[in-house]
């Protein structure tokens, strides 16, 4: 899984220290051009299912005493964040504030 299947949950887990719901999001993709504007539309595609995720109340078959505290998005990826995809982050660190969760960026070590 990742953010190629945008209709999917990559993984979850429960934060112990903090108890927070992370949902993870797998980033294989580039960003270099031309494929950049095509690994954008899925990266937003993908983050919006888990605001879904979240919002309709999913997160409940997997979680089933989430009571709406503040969720994590961790995006783990394998290229560091080139051009557009960091204006394109910190846009959707605000549209996920909105929604009650955090975006955070993870560099997968090598």
């Amino acid at each position: 899984m990742s953010v190629l299947e945008t209709d999917v949950i990559d993984y979850i887990y429960l934060d112990d220290r903090d108890e927070t719901p992370v949902l993870v999001v797998s980033d294989p993709l580039t960003w270099r051009p031309p494929e950049d504007q095509r690994h954008l539309d899925m990266l937003r595609d993908k983050l919006n299912a888990q605001i879904a995720f979240i919002e309709t109340g999913q997160i409940k078959t997997v979680w089933p005493q989430f009571d709406g505290r503040p969720v994590r998005v961790e995006v783990v990826a394998r290229c560091p964040l080139m051009g557009v995809a960091n204006a394109f982050y910190a846009q959707a660190a605000k549209v996920m504030t909105e929604a009650n969760m955090e975006l955070r960026f993870q560099l997968l070590d090598a």
